[in-house]
């Protein structure tokens, strides 16, 4: 009889461990961001700052200035715009949606998407 009674209250500690571990999976656990999650988020917000200013300020020409300089040979390193763009589709972002502030700040500190 006392055998039936642990083997009893083991299986439901049991269940209950497996629906403890349920709820983590589906609720999700918050994450401590990480490096990349940060430099990206920063690089997101400058680059919305700086689209937002007038045409004539220098971090504007800059940002949007193409050299008209060849290349070294091999293989290209990758330019600010291009870690720009990898970290909008990362994180489901338009291109046009730095245009409103709030917005984009919201936006812009969401995490990546990992596949």
């Amino acid at each position: 009889m006392q055998l039936i009674i642990i083997i009893i209250i083991i299986i439901i500690i049991i269940i209950i461990i497996i629906i403890i571990i349920i709820i983590i999976i589906i609720i999700g656990v918050k994450r401590k961001p990480d490096v990349i999650d940060i430099i990206e988020k920063k690089r997101l917000q400058w680059y919305g700052h700086v689209k937002r200013m007038p045409e004539e300020r220098m971090p504007k020409l800059i940002m949007e200035w193409i050299p008209l300089e060849r290349r070294k040979k091999g293989r290209p390193r990758k330019t600010w715009m291009e870690g720009v763009q990898a970290a909008m589709t990362t994180r489901n972002l338009e291109p046009d949606q730095w245009r409103n502030r709030e917005e984009w700040r919201l936006v812009s500190g969401r995490r990546r998407q990992l596949l």
